[in-house]
């Protein structure tokens, strides 16, 4: 007898053509603001899954805000605003290394008020700034990495916690039958 093939559920096209548009008008609206940390962390998050350099904890974190940084970067770069950019660069690349090399909740709550701290001072930046200005474009794509880097580290931590608890537990032998 075969299984009935799985079915979709009736909200999923809908809900990836919902997402679909809202990655377009997010993508039309801040242009490079979101293609260049867009690129940066889809990069990374490839390196880390097909080649040793894989974070053992963390990865959506590491990647979201190391594409962050890069955005610094280039930005720093590109434009010589190395004044506005290189304190938020440095921190966060030391908050990464140290999440990285010692994964843990110190490390984790170290990077998350660095984030939420950057995300207030974001916002109430943002709100400063008349809509569509290239300013306004750039602190909405900030305020939306550190949102998702937030998540990141949120998740992170419940597998980190969730994988020390399971090597901690006794293990109990298996009686057959």
């Amino acid at each position: 007898m075969t299984e009935p093939a799985n079915q979709p559920h009736p909200l999923a096209t809908l809900t990836g053509l919902a997402g679909a548009a809202g990655g377009w008008a997010l993508s039309s609206y801040a242009g490079l603001s979101l293609w260049i940390p867009m690129l940066a962390t889809v990069l990374l998050l490839v390196l880390f899954t097909k080649t040793p350099l894989r974070p053992a904890y963390f990865l959506g974190a590491i990647a979201t805000t190391g594409g962050h940084v890069i955005w610094f970067l280039v930005a720093g770069f590109a434009a010589s605003i190395w004044a506005q950019v290189w304190l938020d660069a440095a921190i966060l690349a030391a908050a990464l290394l140290w999440l990285w090399l010692r994964p843990g909740l110190a490390p984790a709550l170290f990077l998350g008020l660095v984030q939420l701290a950057s995300l207030v001072l974001n916002t109430i930046l943002l709100l400063d700034q008349a809509i569509g200005s290239v300013a306004h474009k750039a602190l909405t794509i900030h305020c939306l990495w550190r949102i998702m880097a937030l998540a990141c580290l949120i998740f992170g931590y419940r597998k980190l916690r969730r994988d020390r608890m399971e090597a901690e537990a006794p293990q109990t032998p298996q009686e057959g039958p």
